[in-house]
């Protein structure tokens, strides 16, 4: 099989496109072959080398993937079954998605049913294949920050129906913001984005924001005076995956009485906000939560990505896909990741 082998760590240049042995068939494993999978941030952090010895090369990486059943190692899953599959390791801990065939847990691969539009056209791959992770990351965040119930697990419901959600995403100008934005507008509630790039303001209003705020790189995230100029009891929900002194002080600044702040992650780096001064205090507050889409699990988030692809069909949520590209145009598109130069989802369709 193709795949993208990284041999050691470095720039997006060590993504190595070559042939590799196809993973053997076990029992409680899942062989799939690849359609198509989402690019991540977290995979040029993998990369780069960024996960030290938690990531040993040579390393196919990648944390997510759609396509079909190979062989469903003993399992309940027959040849032919189409899936998704996130996390549990997959590109970290054993060989991920940057390949024509990958496996992965049983216990992390989710049984999809690809739907169709109205017009009886399916969803084609690569629109399937930039949902998992981002949606299953967007739905975590909300369900930490109070918008979703999480009394409800397996559905995508409003924590309370009677009130609007009012949302800050930091940064906006990524799939996770635009799925976010999709959720809450879907729930009737609205979303400010945060962006360093002006570029981006018609593109994210276009996918759902009810208002792009533009920061600069001498003042990054000094935004909650605008917020509340939107929102003049302030926001009802945070989701910040800069995390830095300077953006969590300013989330807390944005806040409404009782609402809450969900940390996602960790791109200080590439926004200038890299002070770590006070954080570690300011991040142990109660109204502050964490989401990891390594809690992600079968029971849960297979109902989750149905409720998704179903609204995806229908016109109400929008996967926010910016680039769909093919095996020889990752590195690329990772120089362009890291240069922020997308505003959503790049996906990597393997079923052309």
């Amino acid at each position: 099989m193709r795949a993208l082998v990284v041999h050691e760590a470095g720039g997006p240049g060590v993504l190595r496109l070559e042939e590799w042995p196809e993973p053997t068939p076990r029992p409680g494993w899942v062989t799939i072959a690849v359609q198509a999978f989402g690019l991540n941030r977290a995979e040029a952090v993998t990369r780069a080398g960024g996960s030290g010895d938690a990531v040993l090369f040579p390393r196919i990486i990648g944390i997510e993937a759609v396509g079909i059943v190979l062989d469903g190692g003993e399992t309940d899953l027959a040849p032919g079954a189409t899936v998704a599959t996130a996390m549990g390791g997959l590109g970290r801990q054993h060989d991920g998605s940057y390949a024509e065939v990958t496996q992965a847990r049983r216990e992390f691969v989710f049984p999809i049913t690809v739907p169709s539009h109205p017009d009886g056209s399916p969803l084609p791959w690569a629109t399937v294949g930039a949902l998992p992770e981002t949606f299953f990351t967007a739905i975590g965040c909300l369900r930490v920050a109070g918008v979703l119930d999480p009394a409800q697990p397996e559905s995508i419901t409003a924590a309370d129906p009677d009130e609007t959600p009012r949302v800050v995403v930091r940064p906006g100008a990524s799939a996770l913001g635009a799925a976010i934005a999709q959720i809450v507008g879907d729930l009737g509630g609205e979303t400010i984005a945060v962006t360093r790039s002006a570029s981006k303001v018609d593109t994210l209003r276009a996918r759902g924001m009810t208002e792009v705020l533009v920061t600069s790189t001498d003042r990054p995230a000094t935004v909650a005076d605008a917020v509340r100029a939107q929102w003049p009891h302030g926001a009802t929900a945070v989701v910040d995956t800069v995390a830095s002194t300077a953006t969590v002080t300013d989330d807390i600044a944005c806040l409404a009485t009782a609402g809450r702040i969900t940390i996602a992650g960790s791109l200080a780096a590439s926004y200038d906000t890299d002070s770590t001064d006070g954080l570690g205090e300011l991040l142990s507050r109660p109204d502050i939560a964490f989401f990891s889409s390594e809690d992600i699990r079968t029971d849960v988030e297979t109902h989750l990505l149905a409720a998704v692809l179903r609204g995806v069909a229908q016109g109400r949520f929008d996967p926010g896909i910016d680039a769909v590209v093919g095996l020889d145009d990752v590195a690329e598109a990772h120089r362009n990741m890291e240069a922020n130069a997308y505003a959503g989802k790049v996906v990597v369709d393997l079923s052309r």
